[in-house]
């Protein structure tokens, strides 16, 4: 199963070719896990929202799998299962220092590594040999 955006369709070609759907086959069970559309491997990620964010961010349901933990501090501990890390990446972005990825591990990294992209492209100042390596091995 592929799933095209609408909006990005140019061409469209109408032809005798047919597909059948499984007879077990429901929309929404093959949905379920994905944040947006993606579907890739399953993982549990964990985000803290800050204590200035987390009504706004807590009042909205994000994912059907979502979890909400409210801590002492006023922070929020969001948990989802989702299919794929990239959409939840971009997501966890949107929020800039506000979220903060608690797992998995492998999210925390790819995090890191477009902040820090970002952070090259917007320096005024010379960047670490370190961080250039780290840079250009994404």
């Amino acid at each position: 199963m592929r799933i095209f955006f609408q909006d990005r369709v140019k061409i469209l070609k109408v032809t005798d070719e047919r597909f059948t759907l499984p007879k077990d086959f429901t929309f929404d069970e093959f949905m379920r896990n994905s944040f947006k559309v993606m579907h890739d491997e399953l993982y549990t990620v964990k985000v803290r929202i800050s204590p200035g964010w987390a009504r706004w961010v807590g009042e909205k349901i994000w994912h059907e799998s979502q979890r909400v933990k409210k801590s002492g501090d006023g922070s929020l501990e969001i948990n989802f299962r989702v299919a794929g890390l990239d959409e939840i990446k971009r997501w966890v972005l949107t929020f800039g220092p506000e979220a903060f990825v608690l797992g998995p591990q492998k999210l925390r990294e790819i995090v890191r590594r477009d902040l820090s992209r970002n952070l090259a492209q917007y320096s005024t100042t010379p960047i670490s040999i370190n961080l250039m390596k780290e840079i250009r091995a994404v």
